[in-house]
């Protein structure tokens, strides 16, 4: 079982042992962190813990837990808004210990190896050298805000800059699945590597956190706002 890294993390869904046994799944999305179980380490210091595959689960995973399957992106941005380190399949050969000052990063969905973000990376931690961008290249910024509103599931997004790359910030309409978010993120790859050359250029974040969603608007106001039509009085009062 070989260690992954980071970035590869990012792309995954992760097992997270919740305090229950009573063999449910409950939504993950209506899992609080409290509820996730923790770890201590050999130092005593404590940890939010997940998996990366069921193997890793089954073998070193508090037996007879059940569990939620979060997106590992997701999983950072809620630790990182209560300051939890997060330690991938504890115990296992394949463990990666995930620091403070390394989930900003990860939640924002940058890898924090490459070099702009090792640059932007401070002592305690901190959201990467992101930026308002001075203007959005054509055609990128047109068939970004179409593909945008042919998505139903995307209520707002903000489009920044890091360095070479972009990054896209994409927050969901109250109801949104968690597998909604990785439609979103495919059609807006598919357009980044016809417009930029590389999927690479450009990151896709979910900010179902609100803590990260409010960072990012604080670097610029939406790139795309969806136009819903207005309810007229009748259907408000009838609940339509």
């Amino acid at each position: 079982m070989t260690e992954p890294r980071l970035v590869d993390l990012m792309a995954r869904g992760l097992i997270v042992p919740i305090r229950s046994s009573s063999g449910e799944r409950p939504d993950p999305a209506g899992v609080p962190l409290e509820q996730m179980r923790h770890g201590t380490d050999e130092a005593g210091e404590r940890f939010l813990a997940a998996f990366a595959s069921p193997e890793s689960f089954a073998e070193f995973g508090p037996a007879g837990s059940d569990y939620v399957i979060l997106p590992a992106q997701l999983l950072f941005a809620r630790a990182d808004e209560a300051r939890e380190r997060v330690v991938v399949d504890p115990g296992a050969p394949s463990q990666v210990a995930v620091a403070v000052g390394v989930l900003p990063f990860l939640a924002a969905g940058i890898d924090p190896t490459h070099p702009d973000a090792q640059r932007a990376r401070r002592p305690l931690g901190g959201l990467p050298s992101l930026e308002a961008p001075a203007e959005v290249p054509e055609p990128l910024g047109s068939q970004l805000r179409r593909a945008l509103e042919e998505l139903p599931q995307v209520e707002r997004a903000w489009l920044l800059r890091n360095g070479e790359t972009w990054v896209a910030g994409v927050q969901l309409v109250p109801d949104a699945e968690l597998a909604d978010f990785d439609g979103v993120r495919n059609n807006l790859h598919a357009l980044a590597t016809e417009h930029l050359g590389s999927r690479a250029l450009l990151t896709v974040t979910d900010l179902r956190t609100p803590a990260l969603r409010e960072q990012f608007d604080g670097f610029a106001q939406p790139f795309y706002v969806a136009r819903r039509p207005a309810k007229g009085f009748l259907s408000r009062l009838l609940g339509d």
